[in-house]
């Protein structure tokens, strides 16, 4: 049985109103998963204790202290993606590529010449680069017939729970979604009965969705590592992460059965798009009690992001079986200003090495998402703010991997997994494998990594109690490469 509070999120998802800010969005920019090198992810990401590779400036800063020797990396990245949904027995799929930068980055290693003495400090590291975090680039396509409700079955219920709207203000009171309904003929007021009333009271439409998404999370890192001893590693990072989040959505539905009276078709078109800059601080620390095993603990603060803008609009439009037919109407453009802060995480880390050939590590990552905040001046985010907090928790999530080395050639293997991060589980876990191979010789090196991911969600269309969920499943294969020199 779902909560009031998960009704009231997954609404806020299906119907885009006046303002886009939903616990959805929080948890979509509070949810990390890290991009970086092509060693990095080979190793399925846990790295926090092996160090001396740049992505670990965004997991675990004492990284930056294990690099004996300068270096610049440079990482690209392919990805592919596509989606499958499931809704009312029939099936509907899409797919999308796109390339990136995964990372980029430069270590400056400072000697103290302290090498061959025992204790003191024996190095001092800065490194500055970016780290992507995450990639929103998705097409999903949805399509089924409804027998039951239609899209104007929910806008209907709406206006006709106290206080009902009159008729004038309808537009007004609704700019993005019901008002345009209403002004292109598809509700209207039943002055008799004193309700709002639509053609398809009982549903009999085939409905199709169409969503895409691109943009990514870029996080610019200056980190500080200093190694203590060559026991002791000590790393700090100042993040600065940058939001891009774009989405498009065009909703269909049609009467494909000639069934219902005057109706065709209606088409509603919905476009926003997220900006925004934050900060964020990383304290990490890796000690080694032997050669063969190293451990590390990072703490990330909670990342604020000061000014979050919100740019939206839609449009909508309708077609009749008599001639009569309305203009498309087009919503005003809408913007809001405000502040985001994502949970506090914290992550413990562990590697094995067998001598000089090779390492198993891996990483547990403590994160409650419950903790996502809004705020802006005048807006509590009351509504919000108590969804974020009732409905998201803290799941399992972790990274194992391992690297082998034959001479000059490295080949690595890793799993990572995060769980479900809301209680009713209408976002399913994230799981992937991933494996690679790289040659890495005196000053110059070169990794390739292919990444497959695959998560699911429950997704609605509107209403979950007027809808059957669509079921989707996603899917993303990966290619990254790095090339680096050491100097």
């Amino acid at each position: 049985m779902k909560s009031p509070a998960m009704i009231f999120l997954i609404l806020l998802l299906c119907l885009n109103s006046a303002s886009a800010q939903t616990a959805v969005d929080a948890l979509r920019f509070s949810r990390i998963f890290y991009g970086g090198t092509a060693r990095f992810i080979g190793t399925g990401g846990a790295f926090g204790a092996v160090g001396a590779d740049f992505s670990t400036a965004a997991t675990n800063p004492a990284g930056i202290a294990l690099y004996r020797s300068s270096e610049i990396t440079v990482s690209p990245s392919l990805m592919i993606g596509s989606s499958r949904s499931e809704y009312n027995n029939t099936s509907g799929w899409n797919s999308d590529a796109n390339f990136s930068l995964s990372n980029s980055g430069f270590i400056y290693t400072y000697s103290t010449g302290k090498a061959n003495r025992s204790g003191g400090i024996r190095s001092i590291n800065i490194g500055f680069g970016v780290n992507r975090q995450n990639d929103f680039n998705e097409r999903i396509f949805i399509q089924g017939a409804n027998h039951t409700s239609s899209l104007l079955n929910y806008f209907t219920d709406i206006l006709n729970s106290p206080p009902v709207p009159k008729p004038t203000m309808v537009r007004y009171d609704y700019p993005f979604d019901i008002g345009l309904a209403y002004d292109c003929g598809l509700i209207y007021y039943d002055s008799i009965q004193k309700q709002y009333l639509c053609d398809m009271p009982h549903g009999g439409v085939f409905q199709k969705k169409t969503i895409r998404t691109w943009g990514s999370i870029n996080e610019f890192d200056i980190s500080l590592g200093t190694n203590v001893a060559d026991k002791l590693y000590l790393g700090f990072t100042i993040g600065i992460p940058t939001i891009r989040f774009y989405s498009e959505s065009g909703y269909e539905e049609n009467d494909t059965g000639d069934s219902i009276p005057y109706f065709q078709s209606l088409y509603y078109h919905y476009y926003y798009h997220t900006t925004g800059t934050g900060v964020n601080f990383k304290l990490g620390l890796i000690y080694r009690p032997a050669n063969w095993v190293r451990f590390g603990i990072a703490i990330h603060s909670p990342t604020f992001y000061p000014n979050v803008f919100d740019y939206y609009d839609s449009y909508m439009s309708a077609t009749y079986d008599s001639v009569l037919q309305y203009p498309v109407q087009i919503s005003p453009e809408g913007y809001y200003n405000y502040q985001m802060m994502t949970p506090f995480r914290t992550i413990g880390s562990l590697v094995f090495f067998i001598g000089n050939v090779g390492f198993v590590s891996g990483e547990y990552e403590y994160i409650d998402y419950n903790q996502a905040r809004y705020r802006a001046p005048g807006d509590d985010f009351k509504d919000v703010n108590s969804a974020i907090s009732s409905d998201y928790y803290s799941p399992v999530n972790f990274r194992v991997g391992t690297e082998w080395r034959i001479r000059m050639l490295r080949i690595r293997g890793g799993y990572t997994y995060n769980g479900s991060p809301d209680k009713s589980h209408n976002i399913g876990p994230r799981y992937s494998v991933s494996g690679g191979f790289g040659v890495h010789l005196r000053r110059f090196f070169a990794d390739v990594a292919y990444q497959w991911i695959r998560s699911r969600e429950n997704y609605y269309l509107y209403n979950p109690d007027m809808v059957n969920p669509v079921n989707l499943i996603h899917n993303i294969h990966s290619i990254t490469g790095t090339v680096g020199i050491k100097f």
